[in-house]
Parts: C-alpha cells; structure tokens; sequence
C-alpha cells in the first residue's frame, strides 16, 4: 500500500487562505481515513514552534512531526523536504513543494504571481516564476481550486494543459466557530447596519474602486466596513483614504469574522480576479447576502446566488449597494439561494475527491 506525506511547513505562519485550504482539507481527509490507512499517512514541518497551536485542529497536530534538519522556510522545503522519505507521496497543498521531487501531489491555487506580478514583491514573483513551472511539470500530480485556475494555470505554462484535477474548497469551516460580536460594540456597528468587505491591498482586491463606489451612494445610512489588509493608517498611506462612510478594522480573528457576515447586510466581494474566492462561499453559508465580481472564479463560486457585477464598472457597484438597502426581500431572497448555493461547498465533499485521487495513484 502507498505511502503519503504532507507538507505541513505552514503550521509555522499566521494563517492565509492558502494556509486554510491545506488545513481544513488535511483535517477532513484524516476523519474520512480508517485506522489501517491512517497508518499510512504522516506529516512533516521544519523544526521550531507551531503558530497558534491552540487554533489547529487535534488531528493534523498529532499527525505532524518536526523535521530533524535546521533549515527554514523555503530552503527547507526545497532541499530538506525534498529528501525526507522518498518512498512516499509527498503532498505539498501550498502552491509550492521542492521543485525536483517527482513523486508529489501538489495544489496550485491560482496564477496570481504570472497574471498581478506587480501585487508581489520582486523576490516573492522571481521564486514563483523559476519554482512554480517546473514543479508543475515534474511533480506527478496537480491539483487547483476552480476551472478558472486551471485555465489560468494552463494559459502561463505553469501546468501542461490537462494535468490539473480540480478540487473546489469547502466553506463549511465557518460554521464551528462561535461568533464575537464584541467587535461590533467596539465598532458602534448595528445588525444589518453595514456593508462588509474583506480584502487586503493587493491591486486584484480593487478596494480602492470599491471604497469610490460606498462614498458615492445617494443613501450613507449603511457604512463600508472593511476587514483584513491592515489598519487606516496602512491604507491610508496607501491612498486609500477612510471618510465618515468607510470604515477599516483591520486584522480580526475568525470568530469576529463569524460576527461581521452574520450581521452585515451584504458581503460586496469586488475582486478583478480571484483563484476561488472564499468570502463568497463563506459569507452564503451563514446566510449573509453577496454582491460579487463576475471576474476569475467568484462565478463559479456564487454564480446564480449573488448580485454579479463587472469589477470595472464603479457605477453598478454604487448603484447595487443602493438599490439592494432599499430592497429587504431582494435581501432575502439571495441570503436563501446563497446557503443552498454554499452546500455543495464542504470539506467534506473536497476530502472524498481527494482521497478518490489518492487512489488512484500508481
């Protein structure tokens, strides 16, 4: 029988959205595992203290062992990880995993650094661009979170046409963490009294147009709230200025999150493109409203349950945020179509095709 071992080198950073695929999809895939396959299965990181271990699931954390080798971060990954039990399949779900290791499954969660190469640094897309085709072309398997990565992944060469199995995300995750709505008496925000987006400052989170679009609307009774991407003085210096009708909260935790979309009137998800676009998938699966971009795969995500509006077009933006605060059952009908839109977004589901993968292999 096979042997796998997973990457697990994220466990040694604050959480991302990548970091979160790997963890819930990792977790769901070990409760779906008999005992005698467990057996089978293993994971490794470098050596040095687990980021927030309080917050990881139980069953990753007995499954991960340390590396016995002093190397970090990438290094690590390209030359120690690279050598740790060859017989086994290594299973990198992090875009990246060591470039000359054959036997691997790795997931690639978008073309970002090939398609917004200036929304990373130079260093960050140099590595990207010399590590990422050829571990797509070496590495036995590819996994991707949408057609629209597949495509994009295809497009610049990163994965030979036809390679990339996808398996979507789930979002089900949201629904085992208890709410905190201390952060909304710490905001001075009221139920249903906001509109919430969630992004960071890179240029494909087209925050910048969206925050045009809030200060534009004939009706301010509702304000932006933004949550994630830094402070108001990081957007700020950034050129993205905050007015009575915008708000930025900066980093908050999971549970705080849980608050915002059980609270806010509409998620607005305005990104240019997006590999998959969690919040959407998120937010519909507690029953929060979504206005979304028809850019990169949010349409795959939330096609048929959400507001869908070009990226481009700051006009519709301004005008669906105003039309929407004055159409309560417009409101409703799409927080309905939205949760039965978010059930076939599960890790559950993402682990069985997972496994299903694993199977297969020679």
């Amino acid at each position: 029988m096979s042997r796998y071992l997973f990457n697990t080198r994220f466990l040694m950073r604050p959480l991302t959205g990548v970091d979160r695929v790997a963890t819930e999809l990792i977790s769901a895939t070990l409760a779906q595992c008999n005992h005698s396959r467990l057996k089978d299965i293993s994971a490794i990181r470098p050596t040095g203290e687990i980021h927030n271990a309080h917050e990881r699931p139980k069953n990753l954390l007995e499954l991960t062992s340390a590396s016995k080798s002093r190397l970090k971060g990438h290094l690590w990954e390209q030359i120690s990880l690279a050598k740790e039990d060859p017989n086994s399949w290594l299973i990198s779900l992090c875009n990246i995993g060591p470039a000359l290791r054959k036997k691997q499954i790795v997931m690639m969660h978008d073309a970002q650094a090939f398609r917004q190469p200036l929304a990373y640094s130079r260093g960050f897309r140099t590595f990207y661009h010399q590590i990422q085709p050829r571990l797509g072309n070496r590495a036995h398997s590819v996994l991707t979170v949408s057609a629209h990565s597949k495509r994009e992944l295809e497009h610049f060469g990163v994965v030979p046409k036809g390679k990339a199995i996808v398996i979507q995300n789930g979002a089900d995750h949201v629904l085992r963490l208890i709410a905190d709505p201390k952060i909304l008496q710490k905001n001075n925000l009221e139920a249903s009294g906001y509109f919430l987006a969630i992004g960071s400052l890179a240029p494909h989170k087209n925050l910048k147009m969206l925050i045009q679009a809030a200060n534009a609307r004939s009706d301010q009774s509702r304000p932006l709230v933004i949550a994630g991407g830094g402070n108001a003085t990081v957007f700020s210096e950034n050129g993205l200025v905050p007015s009575e009708n915008v708000k930025m909260l900066g980093r908050v935790t999971d549970e705080e999150l849980r608050a915002l979309y059980e609270n806010a009137y509409a998620l607005v998800f305005p990104s240019i493109t997006e590999g998959f676009g969690l919040p959407p998938a998120e937010a519909m699966t507690l029953g929060c409203p979504v206005i979304a971009s028809d850019g990169g795969a949010i349409p795959e995500v939330a096609e048929g349950a959400s507001i869908s509006i070009s990226p481009l077009d700051q006009a519709a933006w301004t005008q669906a945020m105003d039309s929407l605060s004055r159409n309560d059952s417009l409101r409703t009908e799409l927080a309905e179509s939205g949760k039965v839109r978010a059930k076939r977004f599960t890790w559950n589901r993402a682990a069985s095709q997972f496994l299903e993968i694993l199977d297969a292999l020679p």
